[in-house]
């Protein structure tokens, strides 16, 4: 039985109001690594080394770094699915999230991010556990943990 804190409309707000859906992807999605393999008959790309993967959220830049990316295309060059492993960070507006492993399904608006210490940086608010899960149209962040721990929270409360 795993134990879950649900945080809605708290520290997710930002990072999951305006995550991507296949609606919003920018035209122009950037991926850097030390080495790429592109297969143009089946959509899909593998990034190895130092991966950066840059794209436009509403205005402001998303930025995804990894060990290794697996990114599927739709026929159209649109985002599909990202599969991040390997010291994953992703960098948007104020929020930063750390896993071992992210994967995001654009077509469904759902990111899945697991690993022994998930943390969701926004501002000086911090959230841990093993697995978060983003569901983007809910606007609703739940992070899980194993039944021998339990979620870790810090939320600071805005002085203005």
């Amino acid at each position: 039985m795993k134990r879950a804190f649900l945080v809605i409309l708290c520290m997710a707000s930002c990072f999951c109001e305006e995550m991507v859906s296949k609606n919003d992807i920018a035209d122009n999605i950037q991926i850097n690594a030390e080495n790429m393999e592109y297969s143009t008959s089946q959509k899909e790309a593998d990034a190895k080394g130092s991966v950066v993967l840059r794209y436009i959220v509403k205005g402001a830049q998303v930025i995804l770094k990894a060990d290794n990316l697996h990114v599927i295309f739709d026929d159209h060059g649109n985002l599909i699915k990202a599969i991040a492993e390997g010291a994953v960070e992703i960098n948007y507006k104020n929020t930063r999230l750390y896993a071992a492993r992210c994967i995001h399904n654009f077509d469904q608006n759902t990111a899945i991010c697991t690993g022994d210490d998930v943390k969701l940086l926004q501002d000086k608010n911090e959230l841990h556990g093993k697995e978060a899960t983003l569901d983007i149209q809910r606007h609703v962040f739940t992070m899980q943990t194993d039944q021998q721990e339990q979620v870790s929270c810090i939320i600071y409360p805005n002085k203005e």
